[in-house]
């Protein structure tokens, strides 16, 4: 399952192996033009550019940016429409292995795995831990673009906010669930569409009884 743009797929195309399916879910295809954030294409430019970084994403512009994004995650017609593609292949009879990604592996890939995970019964604690997992992985394969950001004399905590995720990031979507319909079951039943039965096949799936 995809979650990138056309663009990205475009720029990087998945490579397959022989009877893998692809599924493409465009999770930000509704949103991304009016989010305040910078296309990928961009990203790199920006970060090699600090005054130039400075003036589009500072002063708490990338933090709200992102937290308006996770919102569109729970909200946005093309985010419900991906977000219930996955559910729907992870219940789906007989399946076999499933994997979910987009570029960074970080935000749409984030809470498709905090929606999983909360479907599947884990406390809040281990699902933010989760989710907050991914940071040394992604500092770590942009730390060149980090590193020449720095040695200009940017800000490393703006790019740490851009390229790294921010428990405030999630609290944003978490929220946005509550509001709008009360509780993760309610989320995916009535936002996403998906049907008790499929959400009991995941559980059966993807869980096992401690010994």
């Amino acid at each position: 399952v995809d979650f990138r743009t056309e663009t990205e797929r475009g720029d990087r195309p998945d490579r397959l192996p022989p009877g893998v399916r692809l599924l493409v879910a465009d999770v930000l295809a509704d949103y991304l033009a009016g989010s305040g954030l910078p296309p990928a294409a961009r990203l790199k430019a920006l970060l090699a550019d600090p005054a130039l970084a400075e003036e589009h994403l500072g002063g708490g512009r990338v933090r709200a940016a992102f937290a308006r994004t996770y919102r569109t995650f729970v909200s946005s017609d093309s985010a419900r429409a991906s977000y219930r593609a996955l559910l729907g292949e992870l219940g789906t009879p007989g399946a076999g292995p499933l994997l979910f990604h987009c570029s960074a592996g970080k935000d749409r890939t984030g809470w498709a795995a905090t929606v999983v995970l909360s479907l599947l019964g884990a406390d809040e604690e281990t699902v933010r831990a989760e989710y907050l997992a991914v940071n040394p992985a992604v500092r770590l394969a942009f730390a060149p673009m980090i590193e020449g950001f720095t040695a200009q004399g940017g800000d490393p905590e703006l790019a740490l906010e851009l390229i790294g995720v921010l428990p405030e990031y999630l609290d944003a979507a978490l929220d946005e669930v509550a509001v709008r319909h009360g509780s993760m079951e309610k989320y995916v039943r009535e936002g996403l569409g998906v049907p008790d039965e499929v959400t009991d096949l995941i559980r059966e799936r993807l869980t096992v009884t401690a010994a």
